[in-house]
């Protein structure tokens, strides 16, 4: 079911596999930029979403307010969210995704949950919703 659809962000959730995908598609402000994360965070915690995927490789990189709210408040409610496994799909664009590995790497506190990076989508659900 799709929640959210946008020229820059798609989420939707499949029931059958409870697992929640985002998929940025492309540049967007720094406003909406930050109501997406938002709703995500809520999203995944209204459905008690146990497995999401996070594909951002067409993310552009982050102006540096935006880095610096990623990695303080965003990340901070996405450690909270009831995952137990979570893939990544990395940015195409190196500056993009150098900022994806800092928002989590310079954060003291890891993920309370599995996290693993993948290439391609089909790669990542499998994973996902493989048995543990």
């Amino acid at each position: 079911m799709v929640y959210f659809q946008t020229d820059y962000l798609l989420v939707e959730y499949h029931a059958a596999s409870n697992v929640l995908l985002s998929q940025w598609y492309g540049k967007c402000s720094s406003l909406q930029y930050r109501q997406a994360l938002i709703q995500v965070v809520r999203l995944a915690k209204q459905l008690g979403a146990p497995y999401a995927i996070t594909d951002s490789r067409l993310l552009s990189p982050l102006q540096p307010e935006d880095l610096a709210w990623t990695r303080d408040v965003y990340a901070q409610a996405f450690r909270q969210l009831p995952l137990k496994r979570t893939a990544a799909l990395n940015p195409f664009d190196a500056t993009a995704e150098r900022q994806i590995q800092q928002i989590f790497a310079t954060n003291a506190h890891p993920l309370p949950f599995e996290m693993k990076e993948f290439d391609d989508l089909t790669s990542a659900y499998d994973w996902l919703t493989s048995k543990e």
